[in-house]
């Protein structure tokens, strides 16, 4: 059920009171995407925010030579489109299904009609805020941190809905994937994965890592321990 992956995975529909979860889930349609099929585009028009319920998307851009760029991985529990739903301008960046997907949609009728109540106005600007503080904190650590902060605070992030049922953490991506949304070069993401793997904090292979020492990887991310439970 949609409500139940909202609950295991998402901070900011568990932040929502009951009433507002419901009215949100009564709005809202469950749609599904195939690996590789294109959610919007950049320069599309606003046609409402999503909900990642199964799968992955890729949030990426293109400059005018068709280089692509990957900025974020979209994952079960996470919201994303609601920039437009604030400046009314069209899609910044590309979405795409990199595995076989289903969304939760509010469209952009359904978001007119909840923001008839002024207090998800509210609610929807935190889920915006939210996102800025990640973004103003990835700045941060470009300017400030080392290689090796940055991946394993990246893995962390990415662990977040990746445990299986046996407890292990295992990561789907890819090294070129890691590079990308850390603005680091493919050699320098195997670098410190080999180095990670020395220390018996992950092991990695084509096309998973899997983390073999969660407290030894937060002590590589040098977070404090609320930031990291």
């Amino acid at each position: 059920m949609p409500h139940n992956a909202l609950v295991q995975h998402s901070i900011w529909f568990n932040s929502l009171s009951e009433v507002q979860q419901q009215q949100l889930l009564t709005q809202a349609t469950v749609c599904h995407l195939a690996a590789d099929q294109r959610l919007f585009s950049r320069g599309d028009s606003f046609d409402g925010i999503y909900a990642l319920l199964e799968g992955a998307i890729m949030i990426s851009g293109v400059n005018r030579n068709g280089q692509q760029a990957l900025l974020t991985i979209v994952e079960p529990g996470d919201w994303f489109g609601e920039i437009a739903l604030f400046d009314l301008k069209p899609r910044t960046h590309d979405a795409t299904a990199s595995v076989d997907s289903t969304l939760l949609h509010l469209n952009a009728a359904a978001l007119q009609q909840l923001l008839q109540q002024p207090l998800w106005w509210r609610s929807f600007g935190q889920l915006l805020t939210d996102k800025v503080r990640l973004v103003f904190q990835a700045l941060e650590d470009i300017s400030l941190q080392s290689s090796q902060v940055r991946l394993a605070r990246r893995l962390l992030m990415l662990s977040r809905v990746h445990q299986q049922a046996d407890g292990r953490w295992l990561i789907p991506i890819q090294q070129e994937q890691l590079g990308q949304l850390l603005a680091l070069t493919r050699q320098t993401i195997n670098q410190q994965l080999q180095a990670l793997a020395q220390q018996n904090i992950v092991r990695s292979a084509y096309g998973k890592i899997e983390i073999l020492d969660m407290e030894g990887l937060k002590l590589r991310a040098e977070l404090a321990a609320d930031n990291v439970s």
